[in-house]
């Protein structure tokens, strides 16, 4: 059984269709959103804005993440002042002042403020020695605020140089994420997990529609949005995880029922696996949202993996795009494919992700036997230590179950003392999950072959997942062998 857990849960208004956002003057918008590595230096940021500038006929709104590696920078300038008491921001302010000089533009005043403003916030960790996950939370938003200002002020200035209708010089506007209408519950995020503790309020999408209906009469400025950052009903920032913005632009894009959202990162779009570890992975022209949320939750990381969710519910296609290439189409997202986008396909076997330091937790009890309440007993277990699952397997005496470490730290010393009462456990650690994205109609073919090149290879699987999901097949094995499984299995399903 598969148990896919999105924790930043969003639920778009599927009742009523915006009459005022999506489709403006017949002319429906779209959502533009663009990692860091697409922003990265101002090469970059030269690029992106003759990408936003090519697609001016379908009214964009842009999604901007942190500049480059800022927020790893912002990170270790609060860690130096809690351990040292250090104060330095140089890096952070180096590589704003940089692209800016680079690119010729004065360091707007706004710019120069949130430096001022972040210096202040770092001197009073230095004080007190103490960062809590709500000023972490405050401390990473300069990241994503500051390259929406910088963004901005170079949009402004290249618009003047590329577009000689005045007409059409339609000018950026940087906005934090709240202004436009993003409001998420109390809670500090991480920036070290994908996964964020605060969920997104119902109340966000309304709030979105109305901001955006005031440009439905005039298309007069391009919002400049701050992905992965948003505010409480208390005013508080928030963050969405690492790789948020994704959410971010799917949110702006169900709220105002977008043509499309477009993730921009570095790679061609979505591949067949890992490039890393197959160099023959190929691009995948189309995925249906059910496969694109499976691959996203065992393990592909090029969409954010809840940022699936309000495009799927609201019916809003995602196109994943590289910002080095923009001519590539890319993968599109979608929610049915077409007869020719399967034939297309060919393969029985859409694409293939995995994830590594999956903890494999084994519990067995006669007690099991014939009896009632054991398995409710086990999940108030793990909903005492919060602890979320991903695969998880049955028998007459025996629970398997998968963990992520990577969600949160795991307490394995405390769980099998309470699990110990009334079960024997055992933990492996160093185990991975290998998922191959396919049609339950042609799973058991693909089992059946899958099995037989693991037993070519002498592959031990401690636990196979499948019936849960209507798109995926999931194998539990170790560490140690998952290189050579990927391998072999995409050499079987893709390169034969």
């Amino acid at each position: 059984m598969n148990m896919p857990l999105l924790p930043v849960m969003s639920s778009p208004p599927l009742t009523r269709q915006s009459s005022r956002a999506g489709s403006l003057d017949g002319n429906p918008m779209i959502v533009m959103k663009f990692g860091g590595s697409s922003l990265a230096g101002a090469a970059h940021l030269r690029r992106v804005a003759g990408i936003v500038h090519s697609r001016m006929s379908e009214r964009p709104i842009v999604v901007l993440s942190a500049m480059g590696k800022t927020t790893n920078e912002l990170i270790a300038a609060a860690e130096r002042a809690q351990s040292s008491g250090e104060v330095d921001i140089s890096k952070v302010r180096s590589l704003t002042e940089g692209v800016l000089k680079e690119l010729d533009v004065p360091v707007p005043a706004e710019v120069e403020g949130l430096l001022q403003e972040l210096e202040r916030i770092i001197s009073g960790i230095s004080l007190l020695r103490e960062v809590s996950g709500r000023t972490r939370d405050w401390v990473v938003s300069f990241g994503e605020r500051l390259s929406v200002r910088t963004f901005t002020a170079w949009y402004n200035v290249f618009l003047q140089s590329h577009e000689p209708c005045a007409d059409r010089r339609v000018p950026a506007r940087a906005l934090d994420s709240w202004q436009v209408g993003m409001l998420t519950s109390s809670g500090a995020g991480s920036t070290n997990s994908t996964f964020s503790q605060v969920e997104i309020l119902p109340e966000t999408y309304e709030a979105i529609s109305e901001y955006m209906s005031s440009l439905e009469l005039e298309y007069s400025y391009v919002p400049v949005v701050t992905g992965y950052i948003a505010k409480d009903g208390n005013g508080t920032i928030t963050t969405l995880g690492r790789d948020g913005s994704d959410l971010t632009a799917t949110i702006i894009g169900a709220a105002i029922s977008a043509k499309e959202v477009q993730i921009w990162k570095d790679v061609d779009g979505v591949l067949t696996t890992d490039p890393r570890v197959v160099k023959e992975a190929r691009l995948l022209t189309v995925l249906t949202f059910e496969e694109a949320a499976e691959l996203t939750v065992f393990g592909a990381t090029v969409v954010h993996p809840a940022a699936v969710m309000p495009a799927w519910l609201a019916g809003v296609p995602i196109t994943v795009r590289n910002s080095m290439v923009p001519h590539l189409p890319g993968t599109r997202i979608v929610s049915e494919m077409s007869e020719d986008d399967v034939k297309e396909r060919g393969s029985r076997v859409a694409a293939m992700s995995s994830k590594r330091g999956i903890t494999m937790v084994v519990i067995r009890s006669t007690r099991m036997l014939g009896q009632h309440g054991f398995l409710a007993h086990v999940f108030n277990v793990f909903k005492k230590f919060e602890l979320s699952v991903d695969v998880i397997a049955t028998s007459e005496v025996t629970i398997s179950l998968t963990l992520d470490i990577s969600f949160k730290p795991l307490d394995l010393t405390g769980l099998c003392a309470e699990l110990g009462t009334v079960a024997t456990v055992e933990i492996n650690q160093s185990m991975s999950m290998l998922t191959l994205i396919t049609a339950k109609k042609t799973s058991c073919g693909v089992l059946r072959e899958a099995f037989k090149l693991f037993e070519e290879i002498d592959a031990q699987v401690e636990m196979v997942s499948h019936g849960a999901s209507n798109v995926n097949v999931t194998f539990v094995l170790p560490d140690a062998i998952l290189v050579e499984c990927t391998r072999k299995l995409h050499k079987a399903f893709f390169e034969t």
